[in-house]
């Protein structure tokens, strides 16, 4: 029987090992998906979130930060600029999200219930929009007549500076500018409260 020569033996070697760097690559990358939720030919796996009161969905224990929330000036649908900064002796409720993300679009109904409750508070609810035209932004906001602050993050600078790596993904920001928890994943109204209580001192 012939011996296999040294260039057949050194392919098979060089096969072998592109099949396990790829299998690392494919492997690191599922790690490492910078969306919660994928979108594939406009549908999503995520579920739904459950906006109905449960002891189970409620119980959440934020993790304290305590660190500095970056400052940022962003324009809404009106070319209006605001400062996180402008907002010094406000709790802020600030929220990344874009009109694509299924769980974004879950949550915002939520979002507006809060708002309602706490328009007239020392609560200021900030929803930063990632990326998308303006026109986008304001039809699906007109459409769903949500009255909230939308800011308009369009370089995406914003969520650079805030880490995003999966939408939605929620700030809570005392009134010192201190992030005091972070929240990754959609939430009921009675989960933000429960975020929103950390920020009491």
């Amino acid at each position: 029987m012939k011996k296999p020569s040294k260039a057949f033996i050194a392919i098979i070697i060089v096969s072998v090992t592109l099949v396990g760097v790829s299998i690392y690559t494919v492997k690191n990358y599922n790690k490492t998906k910078i969306s919660v939720e994928e979108k594939v030919n406009g549908k999503t796996t995520t579920p739904k979130i459950n906006t109905k009161s449960s002891n189970d969905t409620n119980k959440i224990n934020p993790t304290v930060i305590k660190t500095k929330a970056p400052n940022f000036k962003l324009s809404d649908f009106n070319n209006k600029e605001l400062s996180l900064s402008d907002l010094k002796g406000k709790k802020v409720f600030l929220n990344f999200w874009a009109t694509w993300c299924r769980p974004c679009k879950e949550e915002m109904p939520e979002i507006q219930k809060l708002y309602e409750e706490t328009k007239n508070s020392d609560l200021v609810i900030i929803a930063i929009e990632i990326g998308e035209p303006l026109s986008t932004v304001k039809s699906f906001i007109a459409s769903n007549k949500y009255s909230f602050k939308v800011l308009l993050d369009l370089d995406q600078s914003v969520s650079a500076k805030y880490n995003i790596a999966s939408i939605p993904t929620s700030y809570f920001i005392d009134v010192d500018g201190n992030i005091i928890s972070k929240r990754m994943g959609a939430m009921n109204i009675d989960q933000m409260k429960s975020y929103i209580k950390t920020l009491d001192k």
